[in-house]
């Protein structure tokens, strides 16, 4: 006897959507997702996955990304519990690297902790 699964669209999750988004290295669509989130939340995204999003504006939108790292970084700073001056130091100086220098995410990640 065979069984009959009906597979229909799978729900909307903008999470979801975003994870794949920034995976994807879409970062139009990752910023209309994490608005949305934002919104749906009453609160900003994570600070992980808003992390995220730095190596995707480096690439992409180099312009913009001065306001987009000093943002990031306020943030850090506020929310990381073991956030010292000479960790923000270092901190910052990955993030100037990061535009001419890709690698520079992977030291950023370490130092403060983001998921690979």
């Amino acid at each position: 006897m065979r069984t009959c699964v009906r597979m229909g669209p799978r729900p909307w999750n903008p999470a979801s959507e975003l994870k794949a988004a920034l995976e994807r290295g879409d970062l139009d669509f990752a910023i209309t997702l994490a608005e949305e989130l934002r919104i749906e939340r009453g609160r900003p995204i994570d600070l992980a996955t808003a992390a995220r999003f730095l190596p995707l504006v480096a690439r992409d939108r180099p312009h913009d990304f001065d306001e987009w790292g000093l943002r990031w970084l306020g943030r850090w700073i506020g929310e990381a519990p073991d956030a010292t001056l000479d960790r923000a130091a270092e901190v910052a100086a990955a993030l100037a690297d990061l535009p001419p220098e890709p690698r520079a995410w992977e030291r950023l990640r370490e130092w403060v902790g983001l998921p690979a």
